[in-house]
């Protein structure tokens, strides 16, 4: 609950830029709220179409509960004190968050990154180098929400306009200076960064994901680029992957010049002249507009060495000490799933990953080839109820890459999980490769038991999560908890049992 002092609806309502208008206007509010269930007397609610349920079916329990306002997409018979009739309460519900809070935003450093794939270890990396700068950082993601020190588990990579609002006001009483968000094209289409104006927006790359929502590449693309036209307008910078053949798209949608990485072109502002994987590390050595930077990276694989780019860029465009922004990349050690390393005693590399999309699994697998000294064995399944049209083209990758393949359960929701495997096997060629094994802990268990020295062992799919979505039942399930299960219960693992965490980010 916000403990700011009410405000006035009818300057609240100032911010929308179109609505129709009844009741008494002149009203105390005490906080917004868009669930129905948190309501108390004198809040405002704002009622919004979800994907499976109507919030104007519990407008009448909202006013039941207290509401003294609301707004709403659709009249009807429901009678507060004041009733607002907007075009897209979503769009509402952003603005007014906006008004109530203050524009907390507008007191902190603003960094958001999109992009397919990346976007969560980006987000780590660049708190590490804030935070060698000696800057109190909030960071919002897939994985968790900081505001400052206070963290909590995170529901969507991008939470709710509302929420968003709330969690940079409190960032504001923690002393933190500068927000780093992961931004999601979900969120900028459903408006839950409306209002909201970045100093540096990143662009990691688009691929093959959430056709299921946007449908189209097009209209995917579209979304992302949203982003690039909310940036300050001075004294902000766009960061855009050069290698990726919608660069220009973003440049665009910044209407300024931007900084550009790339891998190996010299024509971008950074990118790398020589790098070196290892299962320990990744030697890097980099150009920039000041000269030449050299990394004793943590990460391993292709995507961190991009991450990493883009990282860099992000430190020049806020200004950092090259030394500092050095220093702080080389400080992290890892991110939760992103190609992190489960080292327990054996004599085989196991790495567990977030990776779910076919250009994720092309550099995941292209960097464990990379470092495996025999064979590459490779776990993974796709989402129920999800994109469907990606499933054969993981499957043609995972047969491109690996030598052993086996085919389990990856939330398969409300979908028969074999009928997911058999979308799968129609992208693999060499069916020999494969086994199928719908339970996943009997699939990592036999993963384990074929595994022998020198191989490399890769889960995909679930990387950070510890849940498993069966039907309507969300079950706790971790790949990371059931590997070091197994391998202790196997006495493979000695006294000495670490666990190394090198990140990628699917």
């Amino acid at each position: 609950m916000s403990k700011r002092n009410a405000r006035n609806l009818k300057e609240l309502l100032d911010v929308l830029p179109s609505k129709k208008v009844s009741g008494d206007l002149d009203l105390a509010i005490k906080k917004i709220e868009c669930d129905s269930r948190q309501v108390k007397s004198g809040d405002l609610f704002v009622a919004m179409e979800g994907f499976t349920e109507d919030g104007h079916k519990y407008i009448q329990s909202a006013i039941k509960n207290g509401a003294v306002a609301v707004v709403a997409r659709k009249n009807g018979n429901y009678k507060p004190k004041a009733k607002v009739i907007v075009p897209d309460s979503r769009e509402a519900l952003a603005l007014l968050a906006v008004q109530f809070y203050g524009f907390p935003f507008r007191k902190l450093k603003m960094v958001g990154i999109t992009g397919t794939n990346g976007k969560t270890t980006t987000s780590y990396l660049i708190r590490s180098i804030l935070e060698h700068n000696k800057s109190k950082v909030g960071l919002i993601g897939t994985i968790a929400y900081w505001l400052g020190e206070e963290e909590s588990k995170a529901i969507n990579t991008t939470p709710e306009s509302l929420e968003l609002q709330r969690m940079f006001s409190r960032m504001l009483k923690q002393g933190v200076s500068t927000a780093v968000m992961e931004v999601s094209s979900h969120a900028l289409v459903m408006h839950r960064v409306d209002g909201i104006e970045f100093d540096v927006a990143i662009f990691t790359n688009l691929n093959h994901e959430h056709l299921d929502f946007h449908k189209t590449m097009d209209a995917y693309r579209q979304a992302k680029g949203l982003l690039f036209r909310k940036l300050k307008a001075k004294g902000s910078s766009g960061v855009i992957n050069m290698d990726d053949p919608n660069w220009r798209y973003f440049g665009q949608q910044a209407g300024r010049e931007c900084l550009t990485y790339s891998l190996n072109d010299p024509s971008a502002d950074f990118f790398t002249t020589s790098f070196t994987c290892t299962p320990e590390n990744t030697l890097i050595t980099m150009a920039t507009p000041v000269g030449e930077m050299k990394l004793d990276f943590k990460l391993i694989g292709e995507s961190n060495v991009y991450n990493a780019l883009a990282s860099v860029a992000a430190g020049f465009a806020l200004k950092i000490d090259p030394q500092i922004i050095k220093s702080g990349l080389e400080a992290i050690t890892g991110v939760a799933g992103r190609m992190e390393r489960i080292q327990a005693g054996q004599d085989f590399n196991i790495w567990i990953d977030y990776a779910h999309t076919p250009h994720a699994f092309e550099r995941l697998l292209k960097s464990a080839r990379r470092i495996t000294k025999r064979r590459l064995l490779f776990l993974f399944g796709c989402g129920g109820d999800r994109d469907q049209e990606k499933r054969p083209l993981m499957g043609k990758i995972a047969a491109k890459y690996a030598d052993r393949i086996i085919l389990t359960e990856d939330n398969p929701r409300g979908e028969d999980p074999e009928a997911i495997v058999r979308h799968i096997m129609e992208g693999i060629e060499e069916k020999n490769k494969v086994e199928i094994i719908i339970d996943r802990r009997e699939g990592i268990e036999r993963a384990l038991k074929i595994a022998q020295p020198g191989d490399t062992l890769v889960l995909a799919g679930k990387g950070h999560e510890d849940y498993q979505v069966i039907g309507d039942k969300k079950i706790h399930f971790s790949d990371k908890e059931t590997m070091l299960e197994l391998l202790t219960a196997d006495s493979v693992a000695d006294t000495s049992t670490t666990v190394d965490s090198p990140g990628e980010e699917k």
